[in-house]
């Protein structure tokens, strides 16, 4: 018997590849092996399935540790140390689904619009601190730490989009070594 859980999973897996306004509740149901109608026993509505599965891969992704490296001995150490440490967790199903989705449904819906600000946000706030440290160490020359972190926020998640399709570590470190070099 499928539960809420797999419900969840597959319509976020199938939102990634799909697109969320591509997903019908029977591609779902077929997916997880039930009746279209099943899916009524566990949730009212298509919309309240979204926000839930919105609402579930969220909490995954906010009780993530982002590790960085505060004990590095130079701004790459520390940066990269941040950098993977975001990309993998947003690597992981569900939260990959979930950002997919925040990406795709974001330009046109208004739910959507404000998640990408959160995930921004939530971000940004991990730059930001890292920033600040590596200019308190005097690593990094920075004047302007908030459009600063707003700059490498915005870098971070391309990176994000980028390690979704495909898996090149090293555009991490190119990312760490663009920023040295635009703030040394």
């Amino acid at each position: 018997m499928a539960t809420r859980q797999d419900i969840l999973d597959t319509l976020l897996t199938l939102g990634e590849e799909k697109g969320l306004s591509n997903v019908s509740l029977s591609d779902i149901a077929d997916e997880v092996g039930i009746r279209k109608a099943s899916i009524y026993s566990h949730f009212e509505s298509q919309n309240q399935m979204i926000e839930e599965a919105v609402s579930y891969a969220s909490q995954i992704l906010r009780s993530r540790d982002f590790n960085v490296d505060f004990k590095a001995k130079d701004a790459r150490t520390l940066l990269v140390s941040l950098f993977d440490s975001i990309i993998r967790t947003f690597a992981e199903k569900p939260v990959s689904s979930y950002f997919s989705i925040v990406q795709q449904s974001c330009l046109y819906d208004e739910f959507f619009a404000d998640e990408n600000r959160q995930l921004e946000s939530m971000i940004s706030v991990r730059v930001r601190i890292a920033l600040e440290f590596c200019v308190q160490r005097s690593w990094l020359d920075i004047k302007d730490t908030d459009y600063a972190a707003d700059l490498v926020t915005s870098a971070v998640i391309r990176r994000i989009c980028t390690v979704l399709s495909s898996d090149e570590e090293w555009e991490t470190d190119c990312l760490a070594d663009g920023l040295i070099t635009l703030f040394s």
